[in-house]
């Protein structure tokens, strides 16, 4: 059982933390919004999970509102929400590090600057260059362990400088915070390049929506 999946009721609420979302147990899987707005939640479970079907059950009867299922087994699981009449949204690789395997020096391109900004859930990463932003990523902390998110690159960024020099700004933070264990949400297409830069794939982010009007 990986960390996905034993420790998903710890780590999920981290994760609605770094995207800015609030979340609330429903059973073993969590519901998140953002915080303060009337939209349709979206529900985060494991599959399988104990609470799967009732989170299932919930998105098919509430127009809008989305299921996303963490899991290892992704031609089941994706079979399993087609059967509650939802329909493939989005998908995410789930990677895993431990910190002491990650670069912790940023390399910086000559004239950016790097600042680490301190929130009340979380941490933000920025490099600046030629008076503005150009890169930016997050960290928010459980216990022992950090979720990475956010990461945005303003610029083009062939050979990925900038995006290894966030990561390795998040990496040195969640070491210093004394995580073991860093997770990071990515598109698959990256898995590859982060697989050179110590990171392993732990399991696929799921998401779908109904795809049908609840009767």
């Amino acid at each position: 059982m990986g960390p996905w999946q034993g420790n998903f009721p710890q780590w999920a609420p981290v994760w609605a933390a770094v995207r800015g979302l609030h979340s609330t147990a429903f059973g073993d899987a969590v519901v998140m919004v953002p915080a303060g707005a009337s939209v349709p939640p979206q529900y985060v479970a494991t599959w399988p999970g104990g609470d799967t079907s009732r989170a299932a059950a919930a998105v098919a009867g509430l127009s809008g509102a989305r299921l996303t299922l963490v899991t290892g087994d992704e031609e089941t699981a994706a079979s399993f929400a087609a059967g509650y009449g939802l329909a493939p949204l989005s998908r995410l690789a789930l990677l895993a590090a431990d910190p002491a395997d990650l670069p912790q020096m940023p390399q910086l391109p000559d004239g950016a600057e790097l600042t680490l900004i301190s929130e009340p859930a979380r941490r933000s990463v920025e490099i600046t260059a030629s008076g503005g932003p150009v890169a930016h990523g997050k960290l928010a902390l459980g216990d022992g362990f950090a979720v990475l998110g956010g990461i945005d690159i303003r610029r083009a960024d062939p050979d990925h400088t900038m995006e290894a020099a966030i990561l390795a700004a998040l990496a040195a933070e969640a070491a210093e915070r004394d995580a073991v264990l860093v997770l990071l949400p990515a598109l698959p297409k990256s898995a590859l390049w982060y697989g050179r830069h110590g990171w392993s794939a732990a399991a696929q982010i799921l998401t779908f929506m109904s795809s049908r009007d609840p009767a």
